[in-house]
């Protein structure tokens, strides 16, 4: 497996950032000729670097700034809200349709599995798709019906 290479700018961005941790997102970007995005998802591999043992805080109330950096890094990833929501939707159109041709009705937990089968699935399509936890999400959401039907309630 080959390393892919930092770009020069991004490692500037990270020193300037270390000693700025106050700069925000957009100044820093305009700095470095980066994009926002690129800079939230610098600061978030950052903060995993520094200390990828802390546990998550358990109460914490965002601010607007941390709300807007946690969804520019997410689109990333998902892509564009509106755009992943449409693909969603029009898959969940297709299996309720197909459900209720066949007169068909889940139980809530293959319901709400499926749902959220579709909503990785959505991800997938719309952001990048080499994310491994939408994969593992999958799996895990079938396996909890399977391990239902089986008798194993978790």
């Amino acid at each position: 497996m080959t390393k892919r290479k930092v770009p020069l700018k991004s490692i500037r961005a990270q020193a300037f950032m270390e000693s700025n941790p106050e700069a925000k997102a957009a100044d820093v970007a305009r700095r470095f000729g980066m994009t926002t995005q690129s800079i939230y998802g610098l600061r978030n591999k950052m903060k995993k670097e520094a200390a990828p043992w802390m546990p998550p805080k358990m109460v914490h109330m965002p601010d607007t700034d941390e709300v807007d950096e946690t969804l520019d890094a997410r689109a990333v990833d998902y892509g564009k809200f509106i755009e992943g929501a449409e693909i969603m939707q029009m898959l969940k159109r297709v299996v309720r349709n197909a459900l209720d041709n066949r007169d068909k009705t889940l139980a809530h937990d293959q319901a709400e599995a499926m749902d959220m089968i579709i909503h990785k699935m959505g991800r997938i399509v719309n952001g990048n798709p080499d994310v491994v936890d939408h994969w593992l999400d999958i799996a895990g959401y079938a396996q909890l019906v399977a391990d239902r039907l089986e008798g194993r309630i978790r």
